[in-house]
């Protein structure tokens, strides 16, 4: 057996098929190939949270029917670079409960060691619920028992009905939106949803690509909900998140400086912040998220430029904006206030 020096090399040699994603602020298939470089710090770790990587690994051996599921988490510093002494601690510790057959069928002991280690997760229910349907979209799976019960709802949505719909059912939703009956169906209820189930599909819509014609749909739900006499701040921020899988553009960036041209929620700043960041990229946008950020009060403020930061294609900006003659008062004070508590 040669050297083992990173989590591909472990799972190579252990004769596992395996793929990654990227659970951090959605989920996210990591391709294999630029996973080996960040193993190997040759480049950042490209979506970062809580300066960590948060992965679910899926594998199995070809021989057998059972697939298995990782939910690891590890630590970045403070470039992004992954730092190697986390995954190698883990493999140690995988090594020494399993050795290196990581499949088959575990006693409820030795499942509690393998579990009882500070680099393992439990994803929230939405992000899980997200993964099983890809996988199952994936492996040809059919969807869950909720799959048909949602699209019954949306057929005819109410106030009624929703409260036994699964995430699950959502999820499997999701990742069927090509199906032109789906996407037909969920464009048209879009306007009627009650605010719930909108949360729900929404949630679930941030980890898919959305065909235009359900990207023009959620933007005339956001302006239909910006035009009510007191908008719901949660509904403008869920609807804002189910972009987040889905390429920048300019009607998207419109929408958005709309928003944050009025006295934007937290919600919607941490939408913003942690699932449209790219859409930060362009100038006009970032300026004025941080200029509404700085309004909110010094926690809040010093979280969310410290995550904005650690995002490698977003870093440069925000650092030229520290050393910008040209940025407000309050957004100079706000900065201030950040360097003065570290």
């Amino acid at each position: 057996m040669t050297a083992i020096h990173t989590l591909t090399d472990f799972l190579t040699q252990a004769e596992t098929q395996f793929q990654l994603f990227d659970l951090g602020r959605q989920v996210r298939p990591l391709d294999s190939a630029e996973f080996v470089r960040i193993e190997q710090q040759a480049i950042p770790y490209p979506w970062p949270l809580q300066q960590h990587a948060w992965l679910g690994v899926h594998f199995f051996q070809a021989t057998e029917e059972k697939h298995y599921l990782w939910f690891l988490k590890f630590a970045l510093d403070e470039r992004g670079l992954l730092i190697s002494a986390g995954p190698k601690h883990f493999m140690d510790l995988v090594a020494e409960t399993l050795g290196y057959k990581l499949t088959g069928d575990l006693d409820d002991a030795t499942a509690k060691r393998l579990a009882d280690n500070p680099y393992t997760f439990r994803p929230a229910e939405a992000k899980m619920a997200s993964l099983h349907a890809k996988l199952g979209c994936q492996l040809e799976q059919a969807p869950s028992s909720y799959y048909q019960a949602l699209c019954h709802y949306l057929a005819a949505p109410g106030q009624d009905g929703w409260q036994q719909l699964g995430l699950q059912g959502f999820a499997d939703f999701a990742e069927r939106l090509q199906q032109e009956s789906n996407l037909a169906l969920v464009c048209k209820a879009m306007a009627r949803l009650p605010d719930e189930p909108l949360h729900a599909l929404c949630q679930s819509l941030e980890s898919a690509a959305l065909p235009p014609a359900l990207q023009g749909a959620l933007l005339e739900r956001l302006g239909k909900e910006q035009e009510c006499a007191s908008p719901d701040p949660e509904t403008l921020a869920y609807l804002c998140r189910a972009f987040a899988a889905s390429a920048t553009n300019q009607a998207r960036t419109n929408k958005l400086l709309t928003l944050l041209e009025t006295q934007p929620s937290p919600s919607l700043l941490l939408a913003i912040a942690g699932r449209l960041w790219p859409d930060l990229q362009q100038g006009p946008l970032l300026d004025l998220f941080l200029e509404r950020l700085a309004d909110q009060p010094t926690p809040f403020f010093n979280q969310v430029f410290a995550e904005l930061v650690t995002l490698p294609l977003l870093r440069p900006q925000v650092l030229a904006i520290l050393r910008s003659p040209d940025r407000s008062e309050a957004l100079s004070r706000a900065i201030g206030r950040l360097f003065n508590a570290n």
